[in-house]
Order: C-alpha cells, then sequence, then structure tokens
C-alpha cells in the first residue's frame, strides 16, 4: 500500500471511530468527557502506530488477541477509559515473544498494527530499565525459586490440568503451533531450576536473531551480576514476566537513545 493511500485510510478509521464514539456518548451518556481520555499509557502490540493515532484507528475487533500464540495481548476493561476495549499487552501477565511472522499484525484490519512494521527490525514497543537492581537474584548469587517458575504455568493457556498440576510438559511437533510454541517457553525455563543464579531475563529474551544485542548480564558493582539493557531491546516485555523478582520493568513509546543515551552502561 502506497503512503498516500495508507494516510487516508488511517484518517478515514480516525473519523469513523471518533463519530462511533460519539453517538454513544450522545445517545445513552454512558461515555461521557472522562472517558475520552486516555488511559495511562500501555504497551501496545507489535507494530502499533503512535498512541493518539492507535486510539483513533483501533475499531476494538479483537483480531489480534486471537492470533496470539502466546496470549500476550488482553483488551482493556472500562478502567481504560477511552481506551476501553483497546489492545494492549500486560507484561508481568504475559510478555510478548516476538512471533516471526507478527501475526497480530498482519491480522489487524484497519491500520492500528501497521502492517509495512511486521518484522523485527521495525518493531518498536518501548524499551526495559532495571529499576529495582537490590532485589535481583544474580545479585547476590541466587537461583530462582521453584515458586516464579510455577508462576508462569499459571501464565500459560494451553496446558492440560494435569500438566498444569505436575510442572511437567513435553513439545509435540503434533499439536498445534500455539501450543508448541507456549509449551517451548515453559521446556527453556525449566532449565533454570536448580542452584545456579538467576539469569533469566538474558537468557529467555526471544530478540532474535541475538538476544544478546537487547539485554546480557554483566558484573555489578559490589559483586554478583546484573542485566544491562542493550540497544536493540523493543520492549516486548519477556524479562518483566519471567524475572522472578519484578527487577525489570518496560516503558512503552520510548526507545533506547530517549532513555539511556548512547553508549552509556546500564548494570
Amino acid at each position: 500500500m502506497k503512503a498516500d493511500d495508507k494516510k487516508k485510510r488511517r484518517k478515514f478509521m480516525q473519523q469513523m471511530t471518533g463519530l462511533g464514539v460519539l453517538g454513544l456518548a450522545a445517545a445513552g451518556g454512558i461515555l461521557g468527557a472522562p472517558y475520552l481520555k486516555a488511559a495511562p499509557e500501555r504497551l501496545r502490540p507489535p507494530g502499533a502506530v503512535p498512541e493518539e493515532e492507535f486510539i483513533g484507528l483501533c475499531i476494538k475487533c479483537g483480531q489480534c488477541l486471537q492470533v496470539c500464540p502466546y496470549d500476550s495481548i488482553v483488551l482493556e476493561d472500562i478502567d481504560g477509559k477511552a481506551g476501553v476495549g483497546m489492545a494492549y499487552i500486560e507484561p508481568r501477565e504475559r510478555g510478548c515473544y516476538l512471533c516471526e511472522a507478527f501475526p497480530c499484525i498482519l491480522a489487524c484490519p484497519s491500520g492500528a498494527l501497521d502492517h509495512e512494521h511486521d518484522s523485527i527490525e521495525f518493531v518498536h514497543m518501548g524499551v526495559a530499565v532495571v529499576h529495582n537492581p537490590d532485589a535481583c537474584l544474580a545479585k547476590v548469587g541466587k537461583p530462582v525459586p521453584d515458586a516464579a517458575i510455577d508462576r508462569i504455568y499459571d501464565h500459560t493457556t494451553v496446558l492440560t490440568d494435569a500438566e498444569r498440576r505436575s510442572k511437567k510438559v513435553t513439545v509435540d511437533p503434533n499439536e498445534p503451533e500455539k501450543v508448541q510454541l507456549q509449551k517451548q517457553v515453559l521446556v527453556d525455563l525449566e532449565k533454570h531450576r536448580g542452584e545456579n543464579p538467576c539469569t533469566i531475563c538474558a537468557d529467555m529474551c526471544p530478540f532474535h536473531p541475538d538476544p544478546s544485542a537487547a539485554i546480557g548480564m554483566v558484573d555489578a558493582k559490589g559483586g554478583g551480576m546484573l542485566p544491562e539493557i542493550r540497544e536493540a531491546c523493543n520492549g516486548c516485555g519477556a524479562c518483566v514476566e519471567l524475572c522472578p523478582t519484578d527487577v525489570i520493568k518496560v516503558i512503552p513509546r520510548k526507545n533506547y537513545a530517549q532513555i539511556y543515551g548512547q553508549g552509556e552502561n546500564h548494570a
């Protein structure tokens, strides 16, 4: 699609969405002035256009949610005000694992997720920051608690009751791709049970082809190690979900240079 055609399409969708909101407000009075304001900024799915444009374009259809193989995308509830029904990611509950094909982008019918940004080099959801370094298990040389791994089983929607109880899964190539992908996260996570200090955030970063371009472990002042956020980080939030002690958060709609500047060390 040409750039001019895409701009026209976005403008049209913004106008139609705006008319829909105003029509509801006039008919029932249920969308008062507070509901025309954006919610606190959410982490949007891959390919999301700028926030104000996203609010105008998203038609709340849920197509991105339906095709997400990791069930990372949820829809805003009434607390979202103007954003009610709009797609976002709550990374502590389920991060984005950066699918190769980005089906969420391809499924979006309105342009809220830009179809020209359907590859890893264009996905800039936000940037991670280490906001609670003193709680990092790697800094004090502690392993991952079993409860922290078990928590991710509760986030995994494709499991049988028996798998959830036993905390044992195998990846069967005959199962649907969605099941395989979610189970593979758990298989990789299980490797972190044991006595070695936690390095989950760096080891399981889904950035491809080189996760170390986005995050790595470095020596910390005073001993131990800490995660270092690097230039390729695109704010997918997988590290936020997986971190046992809530050491990392994602700042939506920001990039590495905006948060860190150039060439700084962040451990």
